[in-house]
């Protein structure tokens, strides 16, 4: 099973054939700046020309899905797809910093990849190394200048207090000086600092979703989606008995470890639970489960009807319970989410929770890890 790996995520790019024991037959690099467009295609002709094999050999093709260049990540995704296409090879594809940190060697450690963002910004990623070097995912990926990093790396330690710190990748060798000074040592021993690899692409590559991972919000569908909340905010209403079922059938539809309606009935009636829905044009459109009381409160669920997303319907929920929460002067409000949402970790961010703590292996129906988010009232 020949296959293919096109890592272009950066301003080098590597094209990397492989058999099926997963052999490096070839190996071409090139550092192409913005040229992902003219030289993918050239780099890959190379690459298999060297490994003395053609497209129709191919049983798979990789690509990375970022985070990283804009352009370079689009352009790797598509041309990985149409020699999927020609060829009816798989298709597949990585992050890349999970490749980064994944063979990184760290142990014991929280293991931070980083890659450059342009505007002189890093994508830093988040993960965490066992004392026998396996690597999983703690928190998602984040953008921002090197102080970002060092308040998100800082900020992952609540989660991992015994843990050392290890950055890799090329944001690792351009920010050294700024990482070293605030945590001595955690550039050492260096790791893919002159750029990303296709053969950690190939290794960690799986058939499955395609598309980009962007971190960074597009400003202009922010604006959009800012002028549709101002102009059609949704209704929120206390949530009663009479609305379970429906709530219920919506729980089952977005979670896969979902409460059942005996337990939304019970808890409704309980005299700390905060229970809304919202509606928009009459029709569900989401609902929210909390607890407040004695200076704490917790938020159970918060969901909303896939045809209502990017509508604004969890930011006007979330939005009420906080305004609540501050009036019965709760002091912190915490939730637990499933490390691998990323979207969901980005909204709490974004109205000011902050990591504080993991628990490990909490969801029943996959034993995935769930972090601790907390918001501070007085904050």
């Amino acid at each position: 099973m020949t296959g293919l790996a096109i890592e272009c995520a950066t301003e080098r790019a590597e094209v990397a054939v492989l058999d099926e024991s997963g052999r490096t037959l070839a190996i071409v690099r090139e550092p192409i700046g913005h040229g992902h467009t003219r030289r993918i295609t050239p780099l890959i002709e190379r690459a298999l020309k060297e490994a003395g094999r053609t497209a129709g050999d191919l049983r798979w093709v990789a690509a990375d899905r970022g985070p990283g260049s804009f352009t370079g990540v689009r352009v790797g995704l598509a041309t990985a797809e149409a020699l999927a296409l020609a060829t009816r090879a798989e298709l597949r594809a990585a992050d890349s910093l999970e490749s980064l940190a994944a063979f990184s060697g760290a142990r014991r450690a929280l293991v931070v990849p980083l890659v450059g963002a342009g505007r002189r910004d890093l994508y830093s990623g988040y993960f965490r190394a066992d004392s026998g070097g396996v690597v999983t995912l703690l928190a998602a990926p984040r953008v921002g200048p090197v102080a970002s990093v060092i308040e998100g790396t800082r900020e992952a330690l609540v989660a991992l207090p015994s843990a050392s710190v290890r950055f890799v990748g090329p944001g690792a060798e351009r920010e050294r000086a700024a990482l070293e000074a605030e945590f001595p040592g955690s550039t050492r021993p260096a790791w893919r600092e002159d750029g990303l690899s296709a053969l950690d692409l190939a290794k960690r590559a799986h058939a499955g979703i395609q598309a980009p991972l962007y971190v960074r919000a597009a400003q202009a569908e922010e604006r959009v989606r800012h002028r549709v909340l101002a102009a059609h905010p949704p209704v929120i209403r206390a949530l009663t008995g009479a609305d379970v079922p429906a709530v219920a059938a919506l729980e089952r539809l977005v979670f896969a470890d979902p409460w059942p309606e005996s337990f939304f009935l019970s808890e409704i009636a309980h005299p700390l639970s905060h229970a809304r829905l919202a509606e928009q044009d009459g029709v569900l459109a989401g609902y929210c489960l909390a607890w407040l009381g004695e200076g704490a409160g917790h938020l159970g669920n918060l969901a909303v009807a896939p045809e209502f997303r990017r509508r604004g319907i969890a930011t006007a929920l979330l939005a009420e319970l906080l305004e609540r929460a501050r009036e019965q002067e709760v002091e912190k409000l915490t939730l637990e989410v499933r490390v691998s949402n990323f979207p969901a970790q980005w909204f709490y961010r974004a109205h000011a929770f902050r990591l504080a703590g993991l628990r490990r292996r909490y969801y029943r129906d996959n034993q995935e890890d769930a972090l601790i988010m907390e918001w501070r009232g007085g904050a």
